[in-house]
Formats: C-alpha cells, sequence, structure tokens
C-alpha cells in the first residue's frame, strides 16, 4: 500500500496541538512523552521529536479512518510510525517509537468516537499488539492507558482527524514520479485505487498524466 500524505494530512506545529490547554488530549501525550527517552527536556531535539509523533499519530489516524479493513494494513502503519519522519531512509526502524505513536492513534481514535466496526477492530489489533508485543511495549502502553482514562475529560478538534478536500496546491506538493517510483505501473494502481471519491481519485489521476504529459510513458493503469 502507498499512502500520500500530502493529500490526508496537513502537517502542523507543536503550538497547533494545543499543549498548553489542560483539556486538550495532546496535553496529555505530551506530559507523558516528556517522560520518556528520546523525548525529554534533556534530549536533543526534542521539539521536533514531539511535534513529528504527533503528526504520524494524526496523518495514520486520518488514513484509517478513510480506509476498508485498516487492520489487514496494521504492520504498515507500525512501520510508518517506527521511523523519525515521513521520508526518514537514514535512521533504522525504532520499536519504542512506533509503540508509543500507535498508543496516540488508539486514542486519538477513543476521542474521536463514532468508529466503525473497521476502526474498532483496528484499535483492538493496536491494544493486542501493544499488550503482546513485549514487556516494553506493554508498559508504554500501561502508561498511556493509565493516564488516559484517569485524567478529566478532554477534547480533539476535527481539524486533526478529517477527510480534507485535495486542492491544486497540495497537487502541487506531490511528485508522482518520486512516489511511485519512476511511474511504476503497480505503484501508481495502488495509489490510486486508495480513493474511494469519483472526484478526488479523477483529480489525482489527472495530475498524474499532466506530470507525464511530455513523457514516453504509454499504457497506463487507468
Amino acid at each position: 500500500m502507498l499512502l500520500v500524505r500530502q493529500l490526508l494530512y496537513k502537517e502542523k506545529t507543536l503550538d497547533d496541538f494545543d499543549i498548553d490547554s489542560d483539556k486538550s488530549v495532546f496535553k496529555l501525550f505530551f506530559d507523558l512523552l516528556l517522560t520518556m527517552d528520546g523525548t525529554r527536556v534533556t534530549d536533543g531535539n526534542v521539539e521536533n521529536n514531539i511535534t513529528n509523533m504527533f503528526n504520524d499519530a494524526c496523518f495514520i489516524c486520518n488514513a484509517v479512518i478513510q480506509m476498508k479493513r485498516p487492520y489487514l494494513h496494521y504492520g504498515y502503519f507500525r512501520e510508518l510510525a517506527s521511523h523519525y519522519s515521513p521520508n526518514d531512509t537514514y535512521h533504522s526502524p525504532n520499536p519504542a517509537r512506533a509503540d508509543i505513536v500507535m498508543c496516540m492513534v488508539y486514542f486519538l481514535l477513543e476521542e474521536h468516537g463514532d468508529n466503525t466496526a473497521d476502526l474498532e477492530r483496528f484499535k483492538k489489533t493496536i491494544d493486542t499488539n501493544l499488550r503482546e508485543r513485549s514487556k516494553e511495549s506493554n508498559e508504554r502502553y500501561e502508561l498511556f492507558y493509565d493516564a488516559y482514562y484517569k485524567s478529566e475529560p478532554t477534547y480533539l478538534t476535527d481539524e486533526f482527524v478529517v477527510k480534507l478536500p485535495i486542492t491544486d496546491c497540495d497537487l502541487k506538493r506531490v511528485c508522482w514520479s518520486d512516489i511511485s517510483n519512476n511511474y511504476d505501473k503497480e505503484c501508481l494502481k495502488d495509489i490510486v485505487c486508495f480513493w474511494k471519491d469519483p472526484h478526488d481519485r479523477s483529480l489525482i489521476i489527472d495530475d498524474i498524466k499532466k506530470e507525464i504529459e511530455h513523457n514516453t510513458i504509454d499504457d497506463l493503469p487507468f
């Protein structure tokens, strides 16, 4: 599966997550992260690390909310969550980071509410994986679990988990050649098939065609 992050989620700054409000679920996450290795105040680049993890968790939520049977792609999302940034090719996968991001995904979906049977099954997959994967993953999950359910009511605004309309500005930030491994047909098919809305799918197909209109590539998969 290939997901086009730029078309699914708008990246945010740390301030956008409202971490100074005691009612924000991200304030709860923020306080927990400051107690963990890699995101303590004494660690290097801590603000960027926390911001990237927040954005990764929100991106995954936006993706799974739009998918049919997202639980079948849990391994893919966990792999995304294990890296430092969406385009990271220089760092090895980090299981601890993946645990923490998936913890946040679970509780963001709890906050989102109104979950379908597919999303409930996805949450159950997260729960089972974090509890059974290792002693460390279970401990991380229990920290989030206890803090969340012992906290005062929190809020999550709709902008963090919502289907976004595709705009021309968004499309300009996408390089289809890079994403699809130089227009590999199976990659392109995989990308396009994610979009179920006919209007969105047409916008993406048209944009891909525009990018390669001066190329010699024939026989596209759509």
